[in-house]
């Protein structure tokens, strides 16, 4: 066999790894080496002063006895409760309301269902911000026209109606996503199974109930483990609801809008600078993600399976 015939099989089988490296290098370059990387810093006491000084897993250890680090898991644990159910409930229910048939200008009612999704979070804060503002917020005045509350509430001041603010103004930007989601999947069922149960004499609640939602249940599988881990990942809204109008108060008052990537902000991009601090608050976050997103994938799935 002449070598010019062997170069080519050779460049044959060669080819297809020369054409999948790009993928291989970009994921290594930009996210492989960053997670390392950053495991590596969370092993040392590294700020802005000098080199990074090893110190094995003593940041790990401070986590676990940091106060601050507890409250921001309350804080997303709350967050959970108070926004993953309302969330689901109304992105299902203009979902099922847009693909009924019945509403005019479907097309432009999807356009500005999606909008606050792609608003930007400074300005969503912003704009929040003022509405909820204590002194002239409109939401104050127009509780109080409504003769609801008989003095302003002081929205972004005091611990849950803070709470409050995030997991509404959290609610408000995302259900246009998740909507998004459910109407996919809303389409993708068959036609023919509403036509059967109207030949049945099904009615549109029954047909939700035991053909929409069954049908759904690989969406709301998809929709509940992302927005869980969503909650986790909240930062943009407190911060500029707190940060954003001039003020500078770390994690809302009482630190009840605190959460988990606020803390890593304010550790390693605040005054302390703390990189292998706030990267050791990365990895137990990403760690208890992984084993919360776990269990409910696993109790959402135990009826499939069984």
């Amino acid at each position: 066999m002449s070598s010019s015939i062997m170069k080519a099989r050779k460049a044959q089988r060669m080819a297809p790894y020369v054409f999948i490296s790009p993928f291989f290098l970009i994921f290594g370059a930009f996210s492989l080496f960053p997670i390392l990387f950053t495991f590596y810093i969370s092993l040392t006491n590294w700020t802005l002063d000098g080199s990074p000084n090893f110190i094995g897993f003593a940041n790990y250890a401070e986590v676990f006895q940091d106060s601050r680090f507890y409250d921001a898991l309350l804080n997303t644990i709350l967050f959970m409760i108070m926004i993953i159910p309302p969330q689901i409930i109304i992105a299902l229910f203009i979902s099922v309301l847009l693909t009924n048939g019945r509403v005019p200008f479907v097309g432009a009612f999807r356009l500005i269902n999606f909008l606050p999704y792609i608003t930007t979070s400074v300005a969503v804060g912003l704009i929040f911000g003022i509405l909820f503002d204590w002194n002239f917020g409109s939401v104050n005045v127009l509780l109080g026209k409504l003769g609801i509350v008989q003095e302003n509430i002081n929205w972004l001041g005091q611990p849950w109606p803070s709470r409050f603010v995030v997991a509404f103004v959290t609610i408000w930007k995302y259900f246009g996503y998740t909507a998004v989601m459910f109407l996919v999947g809303i389409t993708g069922i068959s036609k023919q199974l509403y036509e059967a149960a109207d030949l049945d004499g099904a009615s549109k609640m029954q047909q939700f109930f035991h053909i929409t939602l069954p049908m759904l249940r690989p969406v709301m599988l998809f929709v509940t483990i992302t927005t869980l881990i969503g909650c986790f990942q909240i930062f943009d809204e407190p911060y500029m609801l707190f940060t954003g109008m001039g003020a500078s108060v770390v994690g809302g008052p009482e630190g009840s809008a605190l959460t988990g990537t606020w803390l890593i902000y304010d550790n390693v991009f605040g005054s302390l600078a703390r990189f292998g601090y706030g990267s050791a608050i990365a990895y137990v976050l990403f760690l208890f993600i992984s084993m919360v997103s776990f269990v409910m994938f696993r109790l959402m799935n135990k009826g499939e399976e069984a």
